[in-house]
């Protein structure tokens, strides 16, 4: 046999009487090697199941080391009253989401996002800018563009930036930028004195700030209750969150009465 997974299942089996209680510890030598081997058996038969627990206790390990700053920072990710809000804003989960406007796993994941909350119709989407492809002595695309998403929010048409911006082919430049907003029907002089409020670089700022802190090294990472989905892993790993964190808060509400 293989002597990494050797050792993982002679792990797994060690951990026999954990799983089963006081009943496994105290059953006869015979049938605790009978509960092994039946383990041991059905490990080698669906060695995806090892893949999975693995991946669930590198989530937990990360998320523990994460949790704490996000839980500092959560009311204001998530109910900053200057924040565009997409979905449901009176939805029962909210999903924060760190991107780039240049980020190419952003984008490709972006209408797996879109599907998970048009289908669900009761989650808070919220964008947060976080430009950090952006490279010294190159234009600041990415910068740029959070500031011109932020700026249409001040007419009141973040969403469809944000869906334009985020779906345009090609790479982005700071032609782009006005052409998109343009084509969406914002007031393209409005926005440029817009994107030079400072209280639109603050948020911006606050934001990478806020990311770095938490310990997003990359995009996308998104925060859905407990949980933290670093990367486009796609419809179903999101669903997945939004699930756990609708049973949390169930029996977070359950606990109180």
């Amino acid at each position: 046999m293989y002597k990494p997974l050797k050792n993982m299942l002679a792990a797994v089996t060690l951990a026999v009487p954990a799983i089963f209680g006081a009943t496994a510890q105290e059953a006869a030598p015979t049938d605790r090697q009978a509960i092994e081997s039946i383990i041991q058996e059905y490990l080698l038969e669906n060695p995806e199941v090892i893949e999975r627990a693995i991946i669930e206790l590198q989530r937990r390990r990360q998320l523990a080391q994460m949790l704490p700053a996000i839980n500092l920072y959560r009311g204001y990710l998530e109910n900053d009253p200057e924040a565009p809000v997409l979905g449901n804003p009176n939805g029962d989960v909210t999903i924060v989401e760190f991107f780039d406007y240049r980020c190419g796993f952003c984008r490709r994941h972006f209408p797996e996002v879109l599907k998970l909350v048009k289908e669900d119709g009761n989650i808070r989407y919220i964008p947060r800018q976080y430009p950090v492809l952006d490279r010294e002595g190159d234009t600041p695309v990415s910068l740029l563009t959070s500031y011109a998403a932020l700026a249409a929010h001040k007419q009141g048409k973040f969403e469809e930036f944000h869906i334009a911006a985020m779906t345009s082919p090609g790479q982005l430049t700071e032609e782009r930028i006005y052409e998109i907003a343009g084509s969406v029907g914002l007031n393209v002089d409005q926005l440029k004195t817009d994107m030079k409020d400072k209280l639109v670089e603050k948020s911006v700022r606050n934001t990478l700030s806020i990311g770095q802190d938490i310990g997003f090294t990359g995009t996308p990472g998104y925060i859905i209750g407990d949980d933290v989905v670093l990367g486009a892993e796609g419809y179903f790993r999101l669903l997945e969150a939004v699930d756990r964190a609708r049973k949390d808060t169930s029996k977070e509400t359950a606990s109180s009465r």
